[in-house]
């Protein structure tokens, strides 16, 4: 699937937001012939502080009666919010607040490097977190508003404040002038996002520690705390490529994310099933299989990326996987790396496909009731 640019979340964990918006941004260079062109990360980053500052402020008020060491609000003081998350956090931004070109809220030091805007941010929400516990029912809101004005403030003075509404001209890689118009988010995506963001897009999920073709819900995995929390149909590697290959065949990148820590050659931009050969050098079998790797978190989803290419076999099997990455294009080819088959398969965790390219044998089992499970789960 043809792409121009690269981008680059730098010292941040929002490869969630960068993948799904590099999928969005192929597209559009591909309708309009632009050259290379970005949406901006830090409107999107914004609002999803924002909304998970929110979803544990209502958190802390549902189990304010749990003691404070209980798992549940353990888990929640803990890390009250982080920068990760996956494709239903960036779809939930997306339908409720719209989205921007990147030179209309560009990127900024502290969307870029987050760590000391998240711990501020953290220590907030702990304060006023302990507040509501302690307050009493009539008081909530109005604690909550106070807390989440605070979270705004510091937004603001770090990120910049979203744009209500802007001027944009759009150019193909010519120069030549194709609009120009005055919109808001809402509607600058209504024009050149060609996808209902909520809707078009099926979630799945290789975790072969529970049982496939099953539908599965992870609890509190939502950003946004009155939207659905992410849902995953649980199946094998093999279901995923052969979704993977339509998509590409179809001309559409897709979502996925994998335990990139293993087996890799990061800089050099080469994933691949032996390419440490340690067992040899070690002289000890350290050998799991998938199964036993995510049972013991020796495996998890580390990073989020946007598939751009396979390369398929007489028997259209694949080789090996062509990635747009966000990391700049330091990191393998101009930004580009290369997974061989057998490693997806291995390490491959979570993928967001169009509806479009998912089987009818598929289909089926998306009617199901998903099964919950909990918040802290590391694989999720």
């Amino acid at each position: 699937v043809m792409t121009r640019g690269i981008t680059d979340q730098m010292k941040s964990g929002r490869c969630w937001f960068f993948s799904t918006l590099n999928i969005l941004r192929a597209e559009m260079i591909n309708e309009y012939d632009l050259a290379d062109f970005q949406f901006s990360q830090t409107y999107g980053q914004f609002w999803d502080v924002l909304e998970k500052s929110n979803r544990f402020l209502e958190n802390v008020i549902e189990f304010r009666n749990r003691p404070l060491d209980s798992r549940m609000n353990d888990w929640l003081f803990k890390k009250p919010i982080g920068d990760g998350g996956h494709f239903t956090n960036a779809a939930h931004i997306i339908s409720k607040y719209g989205i921007v070109p990147q030179e209309v809220m560009p990127e900024r030091h502290s969307s870029t490097e987050n760590l000391r805007l998240m711990i501020v941010v953290r220590t907030i929400l702990r304060k006023y977190g302990l507040k509501l516990r302690e307050a009493e029912k009539s008081d909530f809101q109005s604690i909550k508003k106070e807390a989440l004005y605070n979270v705004y403030r510091v937004l603001v003075q770090n990120l910049g404040e979203p744009p209500t509404e802007f001027r944009w001209t759009l150019k193909d890689r010519n120069g030549k002038v194709l609009s120009d118009k005055t919109y808001t988010p809402a509607s600058f995506r209504d024009e050149f996002v060609c996808h209902d963001m909520e809707n078009d897009y099926v979630i799945f999920m290789d975790d072969p520690t529970k049982p496939y073709y099953r539908m599965y819900e992870v609890d509190n995995s939502r950003n946004c705390f009155e939207m659905s929390n992410w849902t995953f149909l649980n199946v094998p590697a093999n279901e995923l490529e052969a979704m993977g290959i339509e998509s590409l065949k179809g001309g559409d990148m897709f979502y996925f994310s994998a335990d990139t820590d293993t087996e890799a050659m990061m800089m050099e931009g080469i994933y691949g099933r032996g390419i440490y050969d340690l067992e040899e050098d070690l002289g000890i079998d350290i050998y799991m299989t998938k199964e036993e790797m995510v049972r013991s978190c020796e495996i998890r989803s580390v990073h989020a990326m946007a598939m751009a290419g396979v390369q398929l076999d007489e028997d259209g099997k694949p080789v090996k996987w062509l990635i747009e990455n966000s990391f700049g294009a330091a990191r393998g080819w101009d930004g580009f790396v290369v997974m061989q088959a057998e490693w997806l398969r291995t390490y491959i965790f979570r993928m967001a496909v169009e509806d479009k390219y998912v089987p009818d044998h598929l289909k089926k089992y998306l009617k199901q009731k998903p099964r919950k499970l909990k918040s802290w789960n590391p694989t999720y």
